[in-house]
């Protein structure tokens, strides 16, 4: 019927032009607000579960962190040079 050559098929085609065209005016109709806030959330959802989903990938795929072996006489020296400064700390508060 599209491009018909005669002139039966030419009204055809004008009068289903026409018909369609008044059913999609007639149909299509703007959304209200409470469409516009179900389809925004819907969006939102979709990008923080995609962020989500890429975040856990990355972090799965990244290699291991170096762990650096500290012996016990450094884990003393550290906790002998931090415990005073709690202690300073703790009476600047008090």
């Amino acid at each position: 019927m599209l491009f018909s050559t005669n002139k039966m098929g030419h009204l055809g085609q004008i009068l289903s032009s026409g018909f369609v065209g008044e059913v999609v005016v007639n149909n299509l109709t703007p959304p209200t607000p409470n469409q516009i806030q179900a389809w925004g959330a819907v969006v939102i959802q979709v990008l923080v579960g995609i962020v989500t989903i890429w975040a856990t990938i990355r972090k799965a795929l990244q290699k291991p962190e170096i762990v650096t072996r500290v012996g016990a006489d450094a884990v003393a020296a550290v906790a002998a040079v931090a415990a005073p400064a709690a202690a300073v700390s703790d009476a600047d508060a008090q």
